[in-house]
């Protein structure tokens, strides 16, 4: 008789508390054997409206979602850890369909399909992310009707989400988990590269769905994410894409600037949905970027003794996933 899947550990990172959470709570205490299984991590001090009956880690001082999620990975350390967001509520089968994913396929970060919550027909939040050469990337399938949802036919994607994933012992022991110096946004990008330099897949699961509230816990399109998403872009890029990609990154951003610029005056894509200044917050994160450049370096020749993946295969790892037209001309996903 085969073994049966590893029964994961589920860690759920808030920064307001709440309803959601405790929605999300509930979804996910049927699916768990055990109540030690699930903890909640509360990125700030300050009281919040946490359910009852959880184990509950506070951080001393206001951190940002890696940081908060580090704290989660070390509480079960030697653990495959499903991560979620607090807006997001797991249909009944997902903690399921993860663990029998990471049992069928081995080490590695597991994507679910997340949908947008609320929407009706319903959208897609995204099914994991896809990369622009310069480091950036782009949710895939958001906007889309559920219904028009297809699983990649590698059955990868680029990078996963952090709103919902599943990350096996293995990826955290050899990552370390989350840079914890990027506050929120892009830490699921910086982790994603180093975890394939490493040679561990992102695998999509078809069966695992779950809802999320987009922007409840930290925003969707203001001029502080976006200044977020833009600096820490550049040290992930520096950090893990080969350089011949790194040396270009000028033109290549260069071209996904204007091709969302345009985009957006006709009411399409992700820049539609941005706030008023989005623009200068656009060159201040990457001059941030740049600025936070010896540190990438430092990191990357840490990392680069340990690396199993070729800047040949990492290329073709970014143009097996890389960002599609659709990916800019879609309409913003419904709210």
């Amino acid at each position: 008789m085969p073994d049966a899947p590893r029964s994961p550990a589920v860690v759920v990172v808030t920064w307001r508390g709440g309803d959601w959470l405790a929605r999300c709570v509930q979804a996910l205490k049927p699916q768990l054997s055990h109540p030690d299984q699930l903890c909640i991590v509360a990125a700030r001090p300050d009281p919040l409206e946490i359910p009852e009956g959880v184990t509950t880690l506070r951080s001393p001082e206001p951190v940002g979602y890696a940081a908060a999620a580090n704290l989660g990975f070390t509480h079960y350390a030697g653990q495959d850890v499903i991560l979620l967001n607090d807006d997001t509520r797991p249909a009944p089968s997902f903690v399921a369909a993860l663990a029998q994913a990471a049992h069928s396929f081995g080490p590695g970060i597991y994507q679910p399909r997340i949908v947008l919550a609320g929407s009706a027909p319903q959208h897609i939040d995204n099914t994991g992310h896809r990369l622009f050469f310069d480091g950036f990337n782009v949710a895939r399938e958001r906007g889309l009707p559920a219904v028009a949802s297809q699983a990649p036919a590698c059955g990868e994607v680029g990078a996963f989400s952090g709103a919902a994933a599943l990350l096996t012992r293995d990826v955290l022991a050899a990552t370390g988990g989350f840079d914890g110096s990027f506050g929120a946004f892009g830490e699921d990008l910086d982790l994603s590269l180093r975890a394939r330099r490493l040679g561990f897949r992102i695998r999509f699961v078809d069966e695992a769905q779950i809802e999320h509230a987009l922007g409840h816990s930290y925003g969707r399109g203001d001029r502080r994410k976006v200044f977020l998403v833009e600096r820490n872009r550049v040290q992930a890029a520096v950090r893990s894409l080969p350089w011949s990609m790194v040396l270009t990154m000028p033109l290549w951003t260069t071209l996904r600037i204007g091709a969302l610029t345009a985009a957006s005056t006709a009411g399409r894509g992700i820049g539609a949905a941005a706030a008023p200044g989005a623009s200068i917050a656009v060159l201040a994160g990457g001059v941030a970027g740049v600025l936070r450049l010896p540190r990438a370096l430092r990191k990357r020749r840490g990392d680069q003794q340990m690396w199993t993946t070729s800047d040949r295969e990492l290329w073709a790892h970014v143009l097996r996933h890389h960002a599609r037209p659709s990916d800019l001309l879609r309409r913003p996903a419904p709210q």
